[in-house]
């Protein structure tokens, strides 16, 4: 059940005339300029939020050489998984690619932990720095530093931490790619730091 915008008079859910029963007020046009304007400012608010959060992104990801860097380096170690990320105890080299075409063909051997925690490595990596990707799409505000830090940082120490099991418990060995990743986190860490200095300054 509506009111009446004019005198307050309850109107049933049915109630079908254009004219108010009771104030004889049109109903569709009563007072429809200041209407329009509200709507009018309140879409020129929402489009504000949207412009500015776009700017946002593009400042964050995109606004300077720091920027720049920082959004390569965080796509590099999908590349950097490529080469041989670890080695299994029967010598063979597990990269991105020999993980998904073992997973296409059906014969990845998931039961042989040198295998199974290289894997469980490689979608850490790939899970968390999507994490870290959008998060610093957003990095412009008082707590980006803090929110950007914290996830490259668990990002890291989880990648450590699996990275460990896989070499103890899976018996597997380190490869040129696992290198380059911790080298690209440690580069990502201080990139961060200065990048989130330079928008918050």
């Amino acid at each position: 059940m509506s009111n009446c915008p004019k005198c307050n008079e309850k109107l049933s859910p049915f109630y079908m005339k254009q004219n108010c029963p009771k104030c004889n007020t049109n109903l569709v046009y009563y007072d429809l300029e200041n209407r329009l304007q509200a709507d009018h400012e309140k879409a020129m608010r929402e489009q504000e939020a949207v412009d500015k959060a776009l700017n946002n992104i593009k400042t964050s990801a995109f606004g300077g050489t720091l920027q720049i860097i920082r959004f390569v380096l965080m796509f590099s170690p999908l590349a950097w998984m490529c080469l041989p990320v670890f080695k299994a105890n029967d010598g063979v080299d597990i990269t991105l690619i020999s993980v998904i075409m073992g997973i296409i063909n059906g014969n990845f051997d998931f039961s042989n932990q040198s295998y199974l925690f290289p894997f469980i490595t490689m979608v850490c990596i790939i899970v968390f720095s999507l994490i870290v990707i959008i998060s610093s799409l957003f990095s412009v505000g008082k707590k980006a530093f803090v929110r950007n830090e914290v996830f490259s940082l668990i990002n890291t120490f989880v990648f450590i931490v699996v990275s460990i099991i896989a070499c103890k418990v899976g018996e597997a060995h380190l490869g040129i790619g696992y290198f380059m990743v911790s080298i690209t986190y440690i580069l990502e860490l201080k990139i961060h730091k200065l990048v989130d200095k330079k928008l918050n300054k």
